[in-house]
Formats: C-alpha cells, structure tokens, sequence
C-alpha cells in the first residue's frame, strides 16, 4: 500500500503511516507554517523550560522538539514515519530522533520530565493509548500536552472542504475505522481523557494560526499533500462528484482572499494535565 491508496481492508493506523512516509516533504513546506504558529503555545502548557527532559511524540518534521532545545531542554522526538525522523533530523542536526510506536513506547517508566504531542493524536489508531503511555513514561509531577484542530465551525480549511463534499459527494465513504476526526476538538473531551488516563489539573486553551494560502489552488493542493484521511476521503469519491468538489474547494477559498494571500484561520486546541 501506497500513501496514494486507500482500501477498507487496510487498518486505519497503516493508512496514516503508508501517507506520511510520502508527505514528509510537503509537509515542512506547506503544513509547517501552519503548526509551527501553535509551537510556542504547546511548550508552556508543558512548561518546558532550559533543563526539561523533553519527549517530543509524532514529532513530524521535529518542530517541538527543536523549538524546546532551543529554550535549553533535552529533547528527543519520536515518529513512526521513517521519511518524518530523516526529516527532522535534517532539520535539527542536534537532537536525537528516532522510529518509536506512541501507543507502545520503547521508554521506561518515569524518564521524562514533558512529554508533548503536536497534532498526532487524531492520526492513531488508539489514541487513549498514546495518552496513557505518555503518562507512564513521564516523572512524578511530570507535564503532558498535546495539540489538535477545532471542529469546521470555527476551523476555516475544514469548513471549506468538508462544505464542499457534503454540496457534491459524501462524507459516508469506506474509510478504515478510526476515532473520530475532531474527538478532541471538545474541551469536555480532553478533560475527561487525560483525568482518565491519571493527570490532574487539565487545562484546555485555544490558539489560532492563520494560513497564508497563495492561491485557492494551493487550498486543493494542500489536502492531498498534507491530509491523509480528508484526501482519502476524495479519493473515494465519485469522478463526477470529485471534479466538483475541486472546483467548489478553489471557489469557496475565494472569499478567504486579502491582498496577495488568501488568509484562512486554522484554530488549535492544547489541552495539557500534570503527573500528580
């Protein structure tokens, strides 16, 4: 399987590693700018400061944990995609990165004193897992953050192109089974998990990031580029019904317009607890 294929009888967890094997590229290119926005937030709701033991968990191209070395920390970053560790570790020739499992880590127990997780919990198959495992391998009074989108409500990129599927195709598609896209978008939700899982002191705050998009082109560009389950989606579309959602997605970016870029709000979530 391929990053540019889908089929139900692959699980949901080899969809998103098959996808970001091949994406890690255009991700640094076009999605960096857009997370990087919420790095800075998601480092003080860990409280990562010079001295923290720092594990950085779906570290993509490694944003977290260079912007934590950077404030004096030790940092070490995990992925399960080879093409997102070589990424990383070209960018941040410094800090160790390596192939690691978020929902079974290799760390012992109480090694850490942060552990972060920038928008991986809604690619993983089991993400209460990913929750809990982080709160074995960090140290007593230890912090956990993690980051994820807001629903298309608010979220301007989703709204575009979930409005669109729905005006010409489907949203029911035979996708893997997986939890559900914006399961953490609720605050209630992220509460719950992380007291669950044994933190305590949950706090649950917004960011908001702004795409500067250069054309409504690059807004379609950017899902098959940088998605993998909403590019799925597409895919599984019909011929008639995918060509006009491409043209309604380029349209709808339209009105997004300001000056020379076209400016998309792109909402996060950080919800963050403590290891009593």
């Amino acid at each position: 399987m391929t990053g540019q294929e889908t089929t139900a009888e692959a699980t949901f967890k080899e969809m998103e590693q098959a996808g970001w094997e091949v994406m890690a590229p255009d991700y640094d290119a076009l999605a960096g700018q857009i997370t990087m926005q919420a790095t800075e937030a998601l480092l003080d709701a860990a409280k990562v400061t010079k001295g923290t033991r720092l594990l950085d968990v779906a570290c993509g191209p490694g944003y977290g944990a260079g912007a934590a070395a950077a404030r004096g920390a030790e940092a070490i970053g995990i992925d399960f995609a080879d093409s997102m560790v070589a990424e990383a570790a070209r960018k941040f020739p410094g800090i160790k990165f390596q192939i690691d499992d978020a929902e079974k880590l290799s760390f012992e127990d109480d090694t850490f004193d942060a552990v972060i997780c920038p928008f991986g919990l809604l690619h993983m198959e089991d993400p209460d897992s990913a929750i809990r495992e982080a709160f074995r391998v960090l140290k007593n009074k230890g912090r956990y953050a993690f980051s994820t989108w807001t629903t298309p409500e608010t979220h301007e990129f989703f709204a575009i192109v979930l409005s669109a599927i729905e005006a010409h195709g489907t949203l029911d598609v035979p996708l893997p089974p997986a939890p559900p896209l914006f399961r953490f978008s609720d605050a209630g939700e992220c509460t719950r998990v992380l007291n669950d899982a044994g933190f305590v002191e949950p706090d649950v705050t917004e960011v908001r990031p702004i795409w500067k998009a250069t054309s409504g082109q690059q807004v379609l560009d950017f899902i098959y580029k940088c998605t993998i389950r909403t590019a799925a989606m597409l895919r599984l579309q019909s011929p008639e019904a995918l060509d006009q959602i491409h043209r309604e997605i380029v349209e709808r970016a339209e009105v997004y317009k300001a000056g020379s870029t076209y400016d998309i709000a792109w909402p996060a979530v950080i919800a963050s607890g403590s290891k009593p």
